[in-house]
């Protein structure tokens, strides 16, 4: 990654260099090769883990693969969207990742979205389908697109699965709809090239590593969620879904992080600094989103804990900068 002076971070709190150039970080990859990289080298290494449920790598891969299969055979492919609206848990990165194993973008969508701005963001996109959980099949059977449920991915195909044809780095991979400077929904379109470099990137200064637990508390309509899930994955980590009652509740989560064996934390300057309590073995914070106060630097960079903010866009790819933070 080339890092930049973030104007997030106070000056006195760290130098700022720029990084070196790493044109090996930039391959001719695609984020299902990520995904599917992993479960081969250590199909039985824990993926997923939301509640009671675990799913290893190779469960991940098969149930993603699966719903791809059914996805594919009513045309989705390369230079399709996709809309993606279940709620917080195993199943809805499943289906993002089934999406994505298509050759099709995702297209996210908080599970409070009003159906009203799904339609308009689904019509912007030119999207052809939209993944629903079941229980919500009723508020989308109105839409001028393809609906698929849940359930209905998760069949077992007879016959030969069908897998994706054609997929290239320069094709989408997703959009993220903001509120733009008007407040009508603004869609941002980012390429496999692009996401794929970027959590390279981001990792080689990181160092995010298989042994890791990382937890996901983000939504998968913001991208910085992407640190959490497509790291993770790249690497073969074990990501922690939160329960949506912990994810805003800043005096629950130190307590259930350290019960999970929690290493890795991607949060909001503001959700750290409304810890009541240090997290024991949490060996990396990675901040973004927004200033980082100088009392947070304080409280949470210690010799045994790294801590970064990284900064940036929509439109740049997640993150344009990154800085470790030292007191």
């Amino acid at each position: 990654m080339t890092l930049i002076p973030n104007p997030t971070v106070p000056l006195s709190v760290s130098p700022l260099v720029r990084g070196p150039h790493r044109p090996d970080l930039l391959r001719e990859e695609t984020l299902p090769d990520l995904l599917e990289a992993s479960a081969q080298r250590q199909p039985d290494q824990t993926a997923l883990i939301f509640g009671n449920r675990v799913l290893s790598y190779a469960e991940l891969n098969h149930a993603a693969d699966r719903a791809a299969h059914h996805l594919i055979e009513a045309g989705v492919g390369p230079n399709r969207f996709v809309g993606l609206w279940l709620p917080r848990g195993i199943d809805l990165l499943v289906m993002q990742l089934a999406i994505t194993k298509t050759g099709g973008a995702w297209l996210p969508f908080d599970a409070d979205t009003p159906v009203e701005r799904i339609a308009v963001c689904l019509a912007d996109a030119g999207a052809m389908a939209v993944v629903v959980a079941d229980e919500w099949l009723d508020h989308v059977a109105g839409l001028p697109v393809l609906v698929f449920g849940q359930r209905a991915l998760e069949s077992e195909p007879d016959g030969e699965w069908q897998r994706r044809v054609g997929l290239l780095p320069n094709h989408p991979a997703y959009a993220i709809y903001t509120s733009g400077s008007t407040g009508k929904p603004k869609g941002i379109v980012i390429s496999h090239r692009s996401i794929c470099h970027f959590v390279r990137s981001e990792n080689s200064l990181l160092g995010i590593t298989e042994q890791d637990r990382v937890y996901q508390g983000f939504s998968v309509a913001f991208d910085m969620s992407f640190e959490e899930i497509w790291i993770t994955w790249l690497v073969g980590a074990t990501l922690w879904i939160s329960p949506k009652s912990l994810v805003t509740d800043p005096e629950a989560l130190p307590a259930a992080l350290e019960d999970a064996g929690i290493t890795v934390l991607h949060a909001v300057p503001t959700l750290l600094s409304l810890f009541p309590r240090d997290v024991a073995g949490l060996r990396l914070i990675n901040l973004g989103g927004e200033a980082c106060p100088e009392a947070v630097v304080e409280r949470w960079a210690t010799p045994e804990r790294e801590l970064f903010n990284t900064y940036g866009p929509t439109e740049a790819t997640v993150s344009a900068s990154a800085t470790r933070l030292q007191h």
